[in-house]
């Protein structure tokens, strides 16, 4: 089987499993930002269908009770299992919430953006599929490989069903955030499978290997802060206030994370200082996009503060920070991974 999927193959379907996720978490901020997360109120189908209904005209007069009545349903075993598991103030979030109750109207562009987004996901189900199949090609060569072509395709399977959660959820802002979390998860399984692969030697950089991996870690809290903040912007979306006073009305979270990128600029800025002490021209170029990103996260996240939140910074600003995250975990485990 090696001979047949050779190390170049499966560096190929890996980077597309790749590209395709990180299309996904472009995709879905676009959902957000465009407010179409419930476009569907149903899944793995639409309004009932696996294909979206184009008008109102095709769903019975009542299909808000309907589907609310659906959610509710799901909602109560979800509710009884959190209750079980200890967590009795989620439980009982989901089942007394009332803005968890509440059904959006039929809209036929809200509906087909969410449905394109659950077509990514299948798509990105084949190639998440294909990752692992050829991923045991490698089992003489580390057990691990393999190992994590399975994990990853068990925790796509798991992600699609929290997104089921989301949705039933209407939006509830904690399953959000972990929906985002098991999507970094799942880039940093397939980065580690594309380093793993290549047989990388260990750098004898050890500096710059902490100073990465530090960096690394500080930066999970700043995913987390961002996420609550656009739990936030979801809630103003839908509040009378207008863009331009929402500003105003953002939360602590938002200034912590505003201030806290200045430590991870700082972090990217000493890595660049150690790489540029040694030979390792990749080593250097990648120190040095990780700064152009920060930047670009910055700029962007301060251009939604100035310019009343557009739609289409949301997206880019997410991408941006997403991008650090991959390239900050690929740095540190090519500095460390032995062959």
């Amino acid at each position: 089987m090696r001979k047949l999927i050779n190390q170049r193959n499966f560096l190929r379907i890996n980077a597309i499993t790749l590209g395709s996720v990180f299309v996904l978490i472009l995709v879905g901020s676009i959902v957000r930002v465009m407010g179409a997360g419930m476009g569907c109120p149903d899944w793995p189908k639409c309004f009932g269908s696996y294909i979206p209904p184009t008008t109102s005209e095709a769903l019975p007069a009542n299909y808000q009770d309907i589907f609310r009545e659906q959610r509710i349903s799901k909602n109560e075993r979800l509710a009884r299992l959190f209750n079980n598991l200890g967590y009795s103030d989620l439980s009982n979030k989901l089942t007394e919430d009332p803005a968890v109750l509440v059904e959006q109207e039929f809209d036929v562009t809200k509906a087909w953006i969410e449905y394109v987004n659950r077509l990514v996901g299948v798509l990105i189900g084949l190639f998440v599929f294909l990752n692992m199949i050829f991923s045991f090609a490698f089992r003489k060569d580390s057990v691990w490989i393999p190992i994590m072509g399975i994990s990853i395709f068990i925790l796509t399977g798991f992600q699609g069903w929290v997104g089921s959660l989301v949705v039933s959820t209407n939006l509830l802002h904690g399953f959000i955030t972990f929906h985002m979390l098991l999507a970094l998860l799942i880039v940093a399984l397939l980065i580690w499978m594309n380093v793993r692969v290549r047989s990388l030697s260990a750098l004898k950089h050890n500096k710059l290997f902490w100073v990465s991996l530090i960096t690394t870690i500080l930066f999970v809290p700043q995913l987390i802060l961002g996420t609550e903040v656009r739990g936030t912007i979801d809630d103003l979306l839908i509040s009378t206030i207008g863009r331009s006073d929402w500003s105003n009305s953002l939360s602590n979270s938002f200034y912590v994370h505003r201030s806290y990128s200045w430590i991870l600029l700082l972090g990217t800025l000493i890595l660049f200082f150690y790489s540029k002490k040694t030979n390792e021209t990749w080593l250097v170029k990648s120190s040095m996009g990780l700064i152009i990103l920060v930047i670009m996260v910055m700029v962007a996240g301060i251009g939604m503060a100035r310019f009343s939140f557009p739609f289409w910074l949301q997206p880019l600003h997410l991408i941006f920070a997403v991008g650090i995250f991959s390239l900050l975990f690929y740095l540190t485990l090519r500095l460390k991974l032995d062959k």
